[in-house]
């Protein structure tokens, strides 16, 4: 361009900027834009044995969430949790709204995946009869009495216990049920994980962002390894999420950025499909998402730890 004149340069470098940032526009947008395809999972088999879905942490938040909108969709539902009482609580519930579908309870407590291996083998045992087409990997947290607070006030049974529960326990579980996945005939299947905004590092929740952000590599991973080996009926989908409300840690009323669990849940639901590995299914969550990665580094640094150290100083006052 170092020819032409001024203002030619100047028309083309404007309209270069404005396909690049309609093209950006069109790209953000598309999850939001293509149908769900949940529909494909529910499928059954040819003795006409219904599809199920098995939803970890679903006896709180966004995982009681996910079990109400996947019975609405006419899933069955194992319900995964580690309380008994508050797991016969949600089936009593669901099974109160979804007369039709059948639930089933799976009580297990991820923190101890490492030193209870068979934990796994009971819970294919458990499930080994159902025609299991959907799991989702919600379970996931931090240990009592630990959020937005430093690394150094932790213990060893604090740390493991984060990273068994969000990073661990969906692989180990993952491993154990991808050959029940998509039943006897092989039809469609899909894995799904939970992931949090916080994988990019978060003071305040290191440990926790870090086993997000293991998760999330896994999962893309695992979607490639799945092309190779030519299983290409079996999904996997990793969804980022952001501050929830709703939850057993907030009960704030739901704002934009903040939304509760059951719309989370729909999200979650309705970006299966959509073309993304790893996708952040809110669109609240998702402009936010935008922030972290387009912001400059300092400004992002200084707004995250602002932000982390009034969620910390809140956290005490409610202590």
């Amino acid at each position: 361009m170092a020819n032409l004149p001024f203002a030619t340069t100047l028309t083309v470098f404007g309209i270069l900027t404005a396909i690049t940032i309609t093209l950006f526009l069109i790209d953000f947008a598309l999850p939001f834009l293509r149908p769900s395809k949940i529909v494909r999972y529910l499928h059954s088999t040819a003795s006409k044995q219904p599809a199920w879905a098995l939803v970890t942490g679903a006896s709180d938040g966004i995982g009681r969430a996910l079990s109400h909108e996947l019975a609405s969709r006419g899933f069955n539902v194992v319900l995964h949790g580690r309380n008994p009482p508050k797991l016969e609580r949600v089936q009593r519930d669901l099974q109160a709204a979804f007369p039709r579908r059948d639930f089933r309870s799976l009580v297990a407590d991820a923190t101890h995946c490492i030193t209870a291996p068979d934990m796994f083998r009971d819970i294919v045992a458990r499930v080994s009869d159902l025609h299991l087409t959907v799991l989702i990997n919600n379970a996931g947290g931090t240990p009592p009495g630990t959020a937005f607070k430093a690394l150094d006030s932790y213990s060893h049974k604090d740390i493991t216990d984060t990273i068994s529960l969000n990073a661990t326990f969906p692989t180990m579980l993952i491993n154990a049920l991808l050959p029940v996945l998509g039943g006897r005939n092989g039809g469609p299947a899909l894995v799904v994980t939970v992931g949090s905004l916080s994988d990019g590092g978060m003071p305040l929740v290191a440990a926790y962002g870090a086993s997000k952000a293991y998760l999330m590599m896994f999962a893309k991973g695992l979607a490639m390894e799945t092309h190779i080996a030519g299983r290409n009926e079996l999904t996997v989908q990793h969804m980022r999420i952001g501050t929830v409300t709703g939850v057993s840690h907030s009960d704030k009323p739901p704002t934009t950025f903040e939304p509760d669990a059951s719309t989370v849940a729909r999200a979650i639901l309705a970006r299966v499909g959509c073309g993304r590995t790893s996708v952040v299914p809110y669109w609240g969550h998702a402009l936010q998402s935008l922030f972290a990665d387009y912001a400059p580094r300092w400004v992002k640094d200084r707004v995250l730890e602002d932000t982390m150290a009034k969620l910390r100083d809140e956290n005490l006052k409610g202590e």
